[in-house]
């Protein structure tokens, strides 16, 4: 059996029409039958990690917890954006003022109506500096939202307001051609102020400690349990379009013993690991998909080893690491599976242009930076070691210790000591939270890591290697760079053409530069069942939705 690798073409795109309304509530249900439903409504599938909150203003990763939320809307195959709470809105003419009529069947799980007064109250809670959300800086570009997380004004001054119970506006400070998608993600949904404040530090740890917006309501979970079950919520504005009894979301015991599972029929999809892939090409069950994922290298710019930090500030050495390593290779040995080599630093099958409809990666001018030539990096290095008087250099490569991390890191070693003369790369790995310890602390030279996209628009991967970006982690500075993305960011046109050649000239920027060494965007591998449909899978944001999956017979 061929296997055809598809991506998720996400047009990230808006049409700006003064005072438009956008009305959403008589949108068609299309189904995507492709038979007749089973009796049995019930699905487990298996994940890679334990969940350790469902509070969306604490949670780190969001994948799978759309079945349990919604917000304004969701995203629906091919990322597009589809109506959730939000039955219609209006834009204003300078494109800055969104006002949002709710739908008056919008129920929590617990039967009591959803307000825009719950919006308001989980947007400033999310935007708080004493709440510590990591994801945060997602609310950039809402009125006064970066100076209420540094502190320099109230959190009342956010650009969300409660005009009446069921209408919601919001203030931009500019025009943000991606509001809608961001509006998907499920830090922007409503929360209940009454179930926080009831059960405080406790709030969002297990299934009966939350209560839920979405499709799904969560009735059997603590925090970092091996499994979650969630059941459909009864009030849910859709529910007759939510179509399974149960779903059972299991973590990952060990590869063996998911593919064992899989072909008992006790779950109805799993990921590959390794050798596995190659082995399971051929099923008819096997699936790749790929994600606006990118992992790569990043550099500590001021690594306390002097000598290092000297080499790592060298433009030419951070070059010569990118030229002597082989993407490819690295795929093919380390990997074993259908990622892709990197064209630059913003992943494959993310954006398209609105106008010529090219993908973002494709026209990204410094691809050549990112492939392998060891003859030039040879020369790079060479130079760089003229440059610095040094003969000889040892740099540490921090890297998790899980199996995929350490095969690329020893991957990376072999080729960067094979192409390199007279350097020395001494891996060293650590579990989760000794490496987030490390990274916090400065402890690392190189850093085997990743950065993938919350909302599809190439804006996601470039405000992250901002100078005062909290995910720029070696401390990379480029004022050019800075000046860019800043320009970017607070764009005050609609000139969408613009904006998209400003945003390439960005990425090329911190392509050359070599800010970060792109490796390779991950593609998964995995053995799904044929008979269930209706799950919505998308390149970024929260790449999984339960809403309305269904068996056939």
């Amino acid at each position: 059996m061929q296997v055809k690798l598809k991506f998720i073409a996400v047009i990230a795109a808006a049409l700006f029409l003064g005072g438009c309304q956008q009305n959403m509530s008589n949108s068609k249900h299309v189904s995507d039958s492709k038979g007749v439903m089973s009796r049995n409504q019930n699905v487990t599938v298996v994940e890679q990690t334990r969940l350790n909150t469902v509070d969306i203003s604490k949670v780190n990763s969001f994948n799978k917890l759309r079945s349990s939320t919604e917000g304004l809307f969701r995203l629906g195959n091919n990322g597009r954006v589809n109506h959730g709470l939000a039955q219609s809105y209006r834009i204003s003419k300078n494109a800055k003022t969104y006002t949002f009529k709710l739908r008056k069947n919008a129920r929590w799980s617990n039967g009591q109506p959803i307000t825009a007064a719950d919006f308001v109250y989980s947007w400033q809670r999310s935007v708080k500096p004493q709440t510590r959300s990591v994801n945060s800086n997602l609310f950039d570009g809402i009125k006064n939202a970066e100076k209420i997380r540094k502190g320099e004004r109230p959190v009342s001054s956010l650009g969300v307001k409660a005009l009446s119970m069921h209408e919601l506006r919001v203030t931009l400070d500019h025009p943000m051609v991606y509001f809608e998608s961001l509006l998907a993600y499920p830090l922007f949904a409503p929360q209940h102020q009454a179930t926080v404040q009831r059960y405080g530090s406790q709030y969002g740890a297990s299934a009966n400690k939350q209560i839920y917006s979405g499709p799904f309501k969560l009735v059997k979970w603590h925090a970092n349990s091996a499994a979650r079950t969630l059941v459909p919520n009864p009030y849910y504005w859709d529910k007759s379009h939510v179509y399974l009894k149960r779903l059972t979301i299991v973590t990952s015991k060990s590869p063996s013993q998911d593919l064992k599972a899989y072909h008992d029929g006790k779950v109805a999809e799993i990921q590959l690991i390794g050798k596995q892939i190659p082995e399971n090409k051929n099923n008819r069950d096997y699936v790749v998909r790929p994600f606006s994922l990118m992992r790569i290298i990043a550099y500590n710019f001021n690594t306390s080893n002097a000598t290092n930090k000297k080499l790592i500030n060298n433009r030419n050495a951070r070059l010569a690491i990118s030229h002597a390593i082989s993407r490819r290779q690295l795929i093919n040995h380390a990997l074993q599976n259908a990622s892709l080599p990197p064209k630059g630093f913003v992943t494959a099958g993310l954006s398209k242009n609105n106008l010529n409809h090219s993908d973002f990666a494709n026209q990204q001018e410094a691809s050549s930076v990112v492939k392998n030539n060891s003859k030039l990096a040879v020369r790079e290095w060479t130079a760089a070691k003229r440059q610095l008087h040094l003969k000889k250099a040892t740099l540490t490569l921090s890297a998790s210790n899980d199996a995929i991390s350490t095969r690329v890191a020893q991957n990376v070693k072999g080729q960067l000591e094979n192409h390199l003369p007279g350097l020395k790369v001494h891996v060293n790995l650590s579990n989760s939270s000794r490496l987030t310890s490390r990274v916090s602390h400065g402890k690392f030279d190189l850093l085997l890591t990743g950065w993938g996209a919350d909302y599809p628009d190439p804006l996601s991967f470039l405000q992250a290697m901002t100078s005062n970006s909290r995910h720029n982690y070696g401390h990379w500075h480029d004022a050019k760079y800075d000046r860019l993305v800043n320009t970017i960011s607070n764009n005050q046109s609609t000139n969408n053409q613009l904006r998209w050649e400003q945003m390439l000239a960005a990425e090329k920027r911190l392509t050359e530069q070599q800010g970060v060494t792109p490796l390779y965007q991950q593609a998964d591998s995995f053995l799904t069942n044929p008979k269930l449909n209706g799950v919505v899978h998308n390149i970024s944001g929260v790449v999984e939705d339960y809403k309305s999956a269904y068996w056939v017979k």
